[in-house]
This record gives structure tokens, C-alpha cells and sequence, in this order.
């Protein structure tokens, strides 16, 4: 399922940064950042499921940003259907947080990061409670189990590996994936991504199917899925930066990519 990496850091320009990587059935059709739901809030924009309506991502200058990971426990449910996870990020932006008036979710389990100028946490529905987990400062990554769980895989392989390097500390200057290329010739864009991309780079030489693989494209319990797109972005006190690749090959970075603002 999806990864993200999060660095931590209050009172920074910029106290929270995020690599976030979507992994979905490439036969799920999405759309890039954009404000794609006014009835909320124009104010919000995000990455949009069109099937269902809501957001994998969803982010707003005011409100920081919120980044959905589906989780495997079962959840009951007395007709056998479960509400979109991915109203729980444009809740979140739009300040309700799930579990916050002693209701549990309608939906799947789920991990929920939630990154804003004071700072992250995890929010997890395990269909039994939602608890919440703080990122105190530093490098943290979050898959679908516990965050910073080194048992995990992806987390046990690169979670050392992402806090040996530089992280970034605002918003990535240049397209990140013309950082990307120029990581492995020792280049630095001077925008401090170039550590982070470096380490997606050298994950990449791993099979898209290896369990430690943070670029994906395998069959699993539930079925296909692949990375489809990665977002880097930078939270501020009173602004959100993001910046969009779609991947044109699911689970590839040699080939081309779509890079959106937002």
C-alpha cells in the first residue's frame, strides 16, 4: 500500500515536510491536485478519487494537509458496505477528525497522517478505536501498520536510511523529478530534496513486487496495485506547497512523468 516519509520540525519556516507515494489499482481512474470539491471549501485541493468522489490527499494553506493509507483489519459492517476512505483527509483539512465526537468511522481501517504548522501525527482506524499516535521531531515513515514499525516492510529496509540523509526543509525549488535524475551524479538542486530523492532513486533497483520495494506493482491479498503518482510537500504557518508527479509507468521512474503545482 501507500508510503509516506514525514520530517518533523517546530518552530522551523517550515515544520513539517512530506514524500507521500500513492499506490492504487492502476485501473482506478484519479485526477492531480486541484480544487476539485467547492461545495466543501474552495480553499481545499487534493488528489481525487473519481470513483467515489473523495481525496487521497487533500491540503489547504490554512489547514495544512492530510495523506489517507488503507490498513487491513476487518471491519464490520451490518449490509457490507463501508463509506470512501477518502472522505477522511477532506474531513480532516476541513477540521473534523475521525473519532473526534466519540462516533467511529463508517469506512476501512485506515492510517491517516496529518501534518500542520504545529507539527504531524498518525490517526489509525483499526475497525475497534481510533487512536492517535504524535511524530515527535524528526524522520518518520508510515505504511499501513504502526508508524516507524521497523518489523514492516519498506519501514525496516529505508526508515535509518531516510534519517541518515539530509531532509528537506521547505518546499522542493525545482520539478522533483529533475532533482531526481541529477541525485545519482552527486548534483544538489539547493532546495535539500536531493537526499530523499537520491534514497527513491536506489529503492528503485529493488523488484517492484519485493515486500521492501517502496515503488510497487504487485498482486496482492486484495488485488492489483502500483505506485501511481508521489507528492512532495512542504507545510508553513500559513502556506502548503505541493508538488505532483504522476508516474506514466505504474511502479517506474525511468520513464517520463507529469508534474503538476499546487
Amino acid at each position: 500500500m501507500c508510503t509516506v516519509v514525514v520530517r518533523v520540525d517546530p518552530g522551523s519556516a517550515w515544520p513539517v515536510t512530506m514524500l507521500a507515494l500513492r499506490d492504487e489499482s492502476p485501473e482506478r481512474p484519479w485526477d492531480p491536485p486541484a480544487a476539485w470539491w467547492p461545495e466543501r471549501d474552495p480553499a481545499i485541493r487534493g488528489v481525487r478519487d473519481r470513483s467515489a468522489g473523495g481525496a487521497w490527499l487533500a491540503a489547504s494553506d490554512r489547514a495544512g494537509l492530510a495523506v489517507v493509507l488503507n490498513r487491513g483489519e476487518d471491519v464490520p459492517s451490518a449490509d457490507g458496505t463501508w463509506a470512501t476512505r477518502g472522505i477522511v483527509p477532506l474531513d480532516a483539512v476541513g477540521g473534523v477528525l475521525p473519532g473526534h465526537d466519540g462516533t467511529v468511522p463508517t469506512t476501512r481501517a485506515f492510517n491517516l497522517v496529518r501534518a500542520t504548522a504545529s507539527g504531524a501525527e498518525v490517526l489509525t482506524w483499526d475497525g475497534s478505536r481510533v487512536r492517535t499516535t504524535e511524530l515527535g521531531p524528526g524522520v518518520h515513515m508510515v505504511t499501513h501498520g504502526e508508524p516507524d514499525d521497523p518489523a514492516a516492510p519498506r519501514i525496516g529496509r529505508w526508515l535509518e536510511a531516510f534519517r541518515g540523509v539530509e531532509a528537506p526543509t521547505g518546499p522542493p525549488v525545482l520539478g522533483p523529478f529533475d532533482e531526481l535524475r541529477t541525485a545519482d551524479a552527486g548534483d544538489d538542486a539547493g532546495d535539500g530534496w536531493s537526499g530523499w530523492f537520491g534514497l527513491l532513486a536506489e529503492s528503485a533497483v529493488l523488484p517492484a513486487d519485493d515486500p521492501d520495494a517502496i515503488l510497487r506493482d504487485a498482486h496482492e491479498r486484495d488485488g492489483h496495485f502500483a505506485t501511481l503518482s508521489i507528492v512532495a510537500a512542504a507545510v508553513g504557518p500559513e502556506r502548503t506547497v505541493l508538488q505532483h508527479a504522476r508516474l506514466t509507468e505504474p511502479g517506474r521512474l525511468d520513464g517520463s512523468v507529469e508534474l503538476h503545482h499546487a
